[in-house]
């Protein structure tokens, strides 16, 4: 990859970093939201990746599996990928079953731009 791909990855980055970076991150089964989580910022980008500041736990108000996942602020709506360790997805659980009262942890967020 070039230098000029990795520099207007990196713009798009931090562009989605000034537009979510109090976001509220909504935890889904199906479309009802289980979870709610505020975002505290994220990190530089680095090679087109921006990944979010460590994510306060939640409690779930509901249970089921985890379906999806939004950022959601004035900056709009962002729908992201969910998935368990090397899935590859946008947001990282331990678990995709979200159980009533039980811990909502999100292991972490990373958005990938590409080239």
């Amino acid at each position: 990859m070039s230098t000029g791909d990795t520099t207007a990855r990196n713009s798009r980055a931090s562009d989605f970093s000034a537009d979510y970076t109090t976001a509220s991150l909504l935890i889904k089964v199906g479309a009802t939201t289980v979870a709610t989580h505020t975002l505290a910022g994220f990190g530089a980008p680095a090679t087109g990746v921006i990944t979010a500041s460590a994510i306060a736990d939640e409690t779930y108000s509901a249970g089921g599996t985890i379906s999806s996942a939004e950022l959601t602020d004035a900056a709009g709506t962002y729908t992201l990928t969910v998935g368990i360790a090397a899935s590859g997805a946008d947001v990282i659980f331990d678990t995709l079953t979200a159980v009533l009262g039980g811990t909502s942890k999100v292991n972490s967020l990373a958005v990938t731009f590409p080239a």
